[in-house]
């Protein structure tokens, strides 16, 4: 049966975990022989080099009872604080948890990319862009995207979907709270308060939470006004015009 302990990072350790992986991985392959993973996804290309974490602070060898003097020598560099331990013995993960850990990192890696899709880039060049997914190449992980101006369009083509966050299905959320709320008060043209829109639209527990930021946006943006009533309370109007 497969097990693993998890070595806790030092500080200097933490920061050439995130800045210089590589060399991590180096030192781990000198200190020993046993398999090792890093609760983090790197990109070794030269265009990009976003990380894409589980977490910070530690990561996880493969134990083997031959291998608890390299552990202690690990432990001893200036990368390392030691193993965790219960008590005084090794604290012990069984494989099946690591191969969730694995499958977790891959999920939140490989997001679901569609043609027609809206997605904001997080690395390289063409950092923070917002576009739309034109072509997506399922064999090589990438797409290419347009981003459509005023008077042009630009493509951006080969972009790793590693570097890719879709936001196609947050605009889509965001926008049906904001058809529920504007539903209710179209009912209401003198306006209600937030805690009478609360009572009357049928939202979930997320979507409850949400309102207030909702309706914050929606008066910047001038889809809804907002005043004080008679009773000096504030009430949100829609603006159909």
């Amino acid at each position: 049966m497969k097990y693993w302990i998890t070595l806790q990072l030092s500080e200097k350790g933490e920061s050439l975990l995130e800045d210089e992986p590589e060399t991590l991985e180096r030192i781990l392959k000198k200190f020993t022989k046993v398999d090792y993973f890093l609760p983090l996804h790197f990109n070794k290309s030269k265009a990009y080099e976003n990380k894409v974490f589980l977490f910070k602070g530690y990561i996880f060898l493969e134990y083997n009872k031959i291998e608890i003097p390299s552990y202690a020598r690990l432990s001893a560099t200036q990368y390392f604080i030691g193993p965790l331990l219960v008590g005084r013995k090794l604290h012990l993960i069984h494989n099946d948890e690591i191969k969730k850990l694995k499958k977790q990192l891959i999920k939140k890696v490989r997001p679901v990319i569609r043609v027609g899709d809206k997605v904001q880039v997080l690395d390289g060049k063409y950092k923070n862009l917002q576009a739309i997914v034109t072509e997506y190449y399922c064999k090589e992980k990438e797409a290419d995207l347009t981003v459509d101006l005023k008077c042009m369009s630009i493509l951006v083509p080969r972009i790793p979907i590693t570097c890719l966050k879709n936001i196609s299905n947050e605009e889509k959320t965001k926008n049906s709270l904001l058809e529920k709320i504007i539903q209710v008060l179209e009912q209401f043209p003198k306006g209600l308060t937030r805690k009478q829109i609360v009572s009357k639209v049928e939202v979930n527990k997320s979507e409850k939470k949400r309102i207030s930021t909702c309706l914050a946006r929606s008066v910047k943006r001038k889809i809804i006004s907002s005043a004080r009533n008679s009773n000096r309370k504030f009430i949100f109007v829609y603006n159909k015009n």
